[in-house]
């Protein structure tokens, strides 16, 4: 009965690879680590070329999502880009085909194919 408070810690990694502001996350993005998200994703904004690798993420929900779109349209309104790493199958992928969001964000299937989208 107590499993339900066991809740999958979101880890967060930023890194730099060939130029590009990595954020690479693990476990699940909901309301209580968008925060976290939002952060990393900022303190790499002034690189200009952003990959946000979700290839380990678990879980995606509204929030997380939101967090996403509003980091995408700062940067490419200061003038970088994002990309997003994601891997073809599974819950998190579908959450952005449902929503729509394979339209709006640069979609690729891994960390190399993402920062080579950047450009």
């Amino acid at each position: 009965m107590g499993s339900d408070l066991n809740f999958p810690q979101l880890t967060v990694a930023c890194s730099e690879q060939d130029g590009a502001h990595v954020v690479a996350l693990s476990g699940e993005l909901d309301l209580r680590a968008a925060g976290d998200l939002e952060a990393a994703l900022m303190s790499g904004a002034a690189a200009g070329r952003t990959c946000l690798d979700l290839t380990e993420l678990q879980f995606i929900d509204s929030t997380g999502l939101a967090t996403i779109i509003r980091a995408h349209q700062a940067m490419a309104a200061a003038g970088g880009s994002l990309a997003v790493a994601c891997r073809r199958e599974g819950p998190v992928r579908r959450t952005f085909e449902t929503t729509g969001l394979t339209t709006l964000l640069t979609l690729a299937d891994d960390r190399p194919a993402a920062i080579q989208a950047l450009g």
